[in-house]
């Protein structure tokens, strides 16, 4: 695994995608949890997504998977506590 053989844009564009999945992942989770009639299918899509994307970006490049992970990962985590805060306020 060798960080320095891939060229810098490839981290920012995989970074950047990174950001992009975790907002999807955050909507499938507020579709998910919120409404009339909550989707718990949503979960499987959610993680079938993940699944997906983490094994064709190991075939690609362990070191754009190892820039995509975190990128993600925030990105939703982020999104998840928003959407906590959300469901709060609402309960109240």
């Amino acid at each position: 695994m060798d960080f320095a053989s891939v060229a810098w844009w490839a981290y920012g564009i995989v970074a950047l995608c990174g950001i992009l999945f975790g907002l999807l992942q955050s909507m499938l989770m507020r579709k998910a949890l919120m409404g009339e009639t909550p989707r718990k299918w949503l979960y499987a899509v959610k993680l079938g997504l993940w699944g997906v994307i983490l094994v064709i970006l190991a075939v690609i490049s362990l070191p754009l998977l190892v820039a995509f992970v975190p990128a993600a990962s925030f990105t939703m985590l982020a999104g998840s506590v928003i959407l906590y805060r959300k469901a709060q306020r609402e309960a109240r």
